[in-house]
């Protein structure tokens, strides 16, 4: 198998994760029976009060069972961990200029840290393993963030690579930041609703901006593929 198809193979993996996260998510939350934190009786998924990882829970807050809204997000990331985990094997292969390429290699490492992690948080549910599942996410969204930002330094210091796919990650990287601020430092969730909205919250916004932001930088990687002449 050639180098070319390789890479393009991994990248249309980690598009296609990213897609079916998004849809089995969806369908999750669909599903979820209901509770949140702080209102036990509440009836399905509140997008501004569940966090993700409730999707995983085996069992809801509300104290129902919660096995196929578990499974699927279960599912969805497995997927996402297995395809970053291939996409960023590949990634150091796509940049031509040594200086690049080592910082690719850097970005590569944090982001398989990052898909380990997302598997971590997918086999160790909140209400099974609740210390494995914060040291996993914890671990995933501070590794990404760190990735993001040498893989905006590769960027750029590959010639002839367009930097919008660097300013991009530099604002992904700067809002990923942000929630890894709120996410250590900002108020526990437990103590009251409106620190709940805002851990919720903060969460949901990241985790789309970062869906987004890899499809981006996956089609800006194809396109950088062909335009190189790999």
């Amino acid at each position: 198998m050639s180098k070319k198809i390789l890479q393009r193979s991994a990248i249309l993996f980690a598009l296609f994760s990213a897609l079916l996260f998004f849809v089995l998510s969806s369908w999750a939350m669909a599903e979820y029976p209901g509770g949140t934190i702080h209102d036990r009786a509440s009836v399905g998924y509140s997008f501004w009060y569940n966090y993700f990882s409730d999707l995983g829970r085996t069992r809801s807050w509300n104290g129902a069972p919660n096995e196929l809204s578990s499974r699927l997000f279960e599912a969805g990331l497995l997927t996402v961990g297995i395809s970053l985990g291939a996409y960023f094997l590949v990634l150091p292969t796509i940049f031509r200029k040594a200086e690049a390429r080592f910082l690719a290699v850097v970005a590569s490492a944090l982001g398989l840290m990052a898909a380990m992690s997302y598997i971590g948080i997918a086999l160790n549910p909140l209400n099974v393993n609740y210390r494995m599942h914060t040291i996993f996410v914890r671990a995933g969204f501070i590794a990404f963030l760190v990735m993001s930002l040498f893989y905006t330094l590769a960027i750029l210091s590959e010639p002839g690579y367009p930097n919008h796919y660097a300013r991009a990650f530099g604002l992904f990287s700067l809002l990923l930041g942000l929630q890894v601020v709120i996410m250590l430092f900002g108020p526990r969730a437990w103590t009251s609703p409106g620190a709940l909205l805002l851990q919720a919250s903060a969460q949901k916004v990241v985790v789309y901006a970062e869906m987004l932001c890899m499809v981006y930088q996956g089609v800006g990687a194809w396109r950088w593929i062909s335009w190189s002449g790999q």
